[in-house]
């Protein structure tokens, strides 16, 4: 089953993910210390929004061609939306949360949403290389 291009996809795109929420909870605590400790609700928001990223864009794999408007969709465009679509939940909740005084909440909205842009770019770029896109990503 691991062999699958589908399957290598996903567990490539899953851990990709997984490493990007650390690295964005390592990130945001240079700013709010309190967020280094996953004992903390929003480490572990950032945590899962950067996982579900790695999903979607694992899923978004099998669309080569944009399902609506019908151009080629390459992994770093595809990716790039599909990681700012999911981020930007956890970015309007920045909007309404309490923010360090040495950044607004719209500043930490942008962030959020340019740097789930580049994780999932990043992310389907690399999970493209591993595992695939298109066709062969579908049950035979």
């Amino acid at each position: 089953m691991a062999n699958h291009p589908a399957a290598k996809r996903f567990i490539v795109a899953i851990t990709l993910g997984a490493a990007s929420g650390l690295l964005c909870i390592f990130l945001a605590a240079q700013g709010q210390p309190q967020l280094a400790s996953f004992s903390h609700p929003i480490a572990w928001a950032i945590f899962t929004d950067r996982i579900l990223i790695g999903m979607v864009v694992a899923f978004a794999g099998a669309y080569t061609v944009h399902p609506i408007l019908g151009f080629a969709y390459r992994p770093w465009l595809r990716g790039s939306c599909m990681g700012a679509v999911v981020s930007l939940p956890i970015a309007a909740g920045a909007l309404g949360g309490p923010t360090p005084e040495s950044m607004s909440a719209w500043t930490i909205f942008t962030a959020t949403v340019l740097v789930g842009t580049l994780y999932g770019a990043v992310i389907d770029v690399i999970a493209t290389k591993i595992g695939g896109e298109g066709a062969s990503l579908l049950p035979s």
